[in-house]
């Protein structure tokens, strides 16, 4: 708290002389703070806002108030440092306000009090210059320090500790608690012929230097240490960072540096060979054995749901030192897939707590399939409650498990019925697409649970029907119409309170296309819609004509029928199609995964979507909402209107790294025993055999020599089986 004496004492009527006392600014703590404020304004008048320049000086402090007060008078510190809890209480002219701004005088006073310490100091210069003579010996003679030479003086007052008996018992006490004070100048001349040095480092040691920089360092000496993770970090170039090892700090020589990389940890040790000063120097603290920046890049990367080799190719253009890819994949197998595992299932554990409690339960499932190389050896099967949007279980299997990937979606979905029945979840509605194996498994094993379509899957189904009948002869009329059945569809479910209501609004659209608007149904009747305008007339299709015909042959074809009788009026799988969307984010097609690996980018992806699912639209300054226009390829030109969500959040990605480096790091086996107990099915047996690779390239080498070996079906399908590429890009193909 300790300022120069460029500024003024705020206390009024304060004059105390400047050379002597020295100002220290406000403390931090309130309670503190405003004592000083009273003190200064006299309880008082205190302004609102307290002026920037707000000091007090020393003379208004009791000595009991300084930490070094015997120190200061001694010569032994430059400046006076405060106690944290310190309180002025000395107004001027009050007679005691300078009683501890001693003159140097006065230090011949106290000496007097204990003799021998006046002797034992009046000897010290004959020492004091051997000591230069000897320092000389190990550091350059043009370097010689004044600092460097009181030093000695200092040690010989620490020696003899009667010096600080004569003061009284407090003192010795304080003496042996404080860190070496700090190096002052000699007030003997040097000898003639010597040049005067630079000013000497201040030594790191000395608590007064420390105390009085900033105001600050009473509180940030004793908070707590930032986690690992928490802990800015930035990339520093070679050259810039050893050259601070370069030149040794005691005698200024060039020392010899070694350095030591292990990933993105740096180690350098620096010796000095003149003066033998040695110090080692770590980029990045050790957890265990192993740099915690390693660790901390694996997680980031997996969790995040990044692609190493991705982020490696950019590392490498930076031209900075990272982690092998088999470090990382270890990382990930002992540290990160358990930790993200025991996460996602903390979390579905409360996310099952809440819908056992409710009576009405709404769910949704949908099947994505994932394709490396054309082949669906992997699904994921996911169940959102379609309520809240949230996704709450998500099923992963393997095409070798059921026979084939036909049969993956009904096996994931009776998977997470099971789960969730026996996690006490009482499920009333599901909706899901419309698939012939779950319509039977519903049908017959769950008759008590409501079973509705996704509008989505039967409409996109209607309008592929549409579009092919309209490319047929005399029948572009249709094409017309597409997007108005498609909007018809909709319309018929939605305004519906009854699938056969549903099912006579469907049907009157083949009415409605060849301008007939009274229906044989007693449901609906007749049309809704108002007057239709003259620029329809030219789209009305000929009744009994081929397109008429055809287009009523798809409206009521009696499998449609009966999928819009059971169309989801109110809940749609949107939100399922938006997850399957973040699960390509986190598990590209491109890239291949283990039956781990994907099941723990699959509880990633459902981590991340349930944080984001309740975000807000976009706003502009003025509280506008923002919308974007957007033109698919699969509309053909038809733009559309899509409101701009808020940007999404991470803040997942700080609970798992604060998970893994407090819990899973201290513990891993408490997390890997729940994993490990996994047990990861078979791959497919109907994989092609791999060749050796030796066998292969001579058969690459034989076929454009012997050009007549590889004819025939049998060649043909040897060739199809011989892999093309290295042992090591055959386990990741897709990069």
């Amino acid at each position: 708290m300790f300022k120069a004496m460029t500024e003024t004492c705020s206390v009024f009527g304060c004059k105390a002389d400047k050379e002597i006392v020295s100002l220290h600014v406000l403390p931090k703590d309130v309670n503190i703070r405003m004592k000083w404020v009273h003190f200064i304004w006299k309880n008082r008048n205190i302004p609102a806002k307290l002026p920037d320049k707000t000091r007090v000086c020393s003379s208004h402090f009791p000595e009991t108030c300084f930490e070094n007060f015997i120190q200061k008078q001694m010569g032994f510190a430059t400046k006076l440092i405060l106690k944290p809890d310190a309180v002025p209480t000395i107004y001027p002219g009050d007679g005691a306000s300078t009683s501890h701004h001693i003159s140097p005088p006065s230090i011949t006073a106290l000496r007097s009090h204990t003799r021998d310490v006046g002797c034992q100091c009046e000897p010290l210069e004959k020492p004091q210059r051997t000591v230069s003579t000897q320092l000389s010996h190990l550091t350059l003679i043009h370097r010689r320090s004044q600092a460097i030479q009181v030093k000695p003086s200092s040690k010989a007052f620490g020696i003899n500790t009667d010096v600080c008996s004569g003061f009284g018992g407090f003192l010795s006490t304080t003496i042996k608690e404080e860190p070496p004070p700090l190096k002052r100048r000699r007030i003997d001349a040097l000898p003639d012929g010597t040049e005067e040095s630079e000013d000497p480092l201040p030594d790191p040691d000395d608590i007064s230097l420390h105390q009085s920089t900033s105001a600050f360092s009473d509180k940030t000496n004793g908070s707590p240490v930032t986690p690992v993770q928490d802990v800015t970090k930035y990339i520093i170039y070679e050259d810039c960072l050893l050259s601070l090892f370069l030149t040794c700090p005691c005698c200024g020589q060039t020392c010899e540096v070694n350095k030591f990389v292990r990933g993105t940890f740096l180690s350098v040790s620096q010796r000095c060979p003149f003066c033998q000063f040695n110090r080692k120097w770590n980029s990045q603290p050790i957890i265990g054995s192993t740099p915690a920046g390693n660790l901390h890049l694996s997680a980031a990367v997996n969790f995040t749901g990044s692609s190493f080799r991705q982020f490696n190719k950019v590392m490498s253009a930076l031209k900075v030192r990272t982690i092998a890819e088999t470090t990382y994949f270890d990382h990930a197998r002992s540290y990160m897939d358990p930790c993200v595992f025991s996460t996602w299932k903390r979390l579905q554990a409360d996310l099952i707590q809440t819908l056992s409690q409710r009576e009405d339960v709404t769910l949704g499932g949908a099947m994505r399939a994932k394709i490396p190389g054309h082949n669906d050896k992997y699904g994921s099967y996911s169940v959102m409650d379609l309520h809240n949007g949230t996704i709450v279980d998500v099923q992963l299997m393997q095409s070798s498990e059921v026979g084939s990937s036909v049969n993956m979606e009904k096996e994931g979905l009776i998977r997470s019925l099971n789960f969730l029945e026996a996690s006490g979840v009482k499920i009333n509605t599901i909706v899901t697409d419309t698939h012939p194996q779950i319509q039977k498994y519903l049908k017959e094993q769950k008759p008590e649970v409501t079973h509705f379509y996704d509008m989505w899957h039967v409409a996109k189904g209607v309008s592929k029907k549409l579009e092919a009948l309209a490319k047929e002869q005399k029948c572009d009329k249709v094409k017309k119409w597409q997007k108005r059945v498609v909007n018809h569809l909709y319309w018929s479910s939605t305004s519906s309170s009854s699938g056969e209501e549903a099912v006579a609004k469907w049907a009157s659209i083949s009415n409605h296309v060849q301008n007939i608007h009274s229906h044989n149904n007693a449901l609906f009747p007749e049309c809704q819609h108002s007057e239709t305008d003259g620029s329809l007339s030219r789209k009305w299709l000929k009744p009994a004509s081929k397109p008429a015909f055809k287009f009523q042959r798809i409206v009521e074809n009696k499998r449609l029928m009966r999928d819009v009788a059971k169309l989801s009026p109110t809940h749609q799988m949107s939100a399922i199609e938006r997850f399957h969307g973040v699960f390509l984010q986190f598990a590209p097609k491109n890239l291949v995964f283990s039956y781990r690996g994907m099941l723990c980018r699959l509880y990633l992806s459902a981590i991340h979507f349930n944080e984001n699912v309740t975000r807000g639209q976009l706003k502009t300054k003025d509280g506008a909402l923002v919308y974007k226009i957007k033109c698919p390829k699969t509309k053909k030109g038809q733009c559309s209107i899509q409101a701009v969500k808020t940007k999404p959040t991470s803040g997942y990605v700080d609970n798992l790294l604060q998970i893994l480096f407090s819990e899973v790091l201290n513990d891993p086996g408490r997390f890997t025993a729940e994993l490990d107990q996994l047990i990861a099915p078979e791959p497919p047996s109907t994989e092609p055999r791999r060749s050796d690779r030796d066998e292969a390239i001579a058969g690459i080498l034989s076929r454009f020599s012997c050009p007549g070996e590889w004819s025939g079906k049998k060649e043909k399908s040897e060739e199809q089986e011989v892999p093309l590429s290295s042992p090591s890009s055959q386990e990741n193909p897709h990069t």
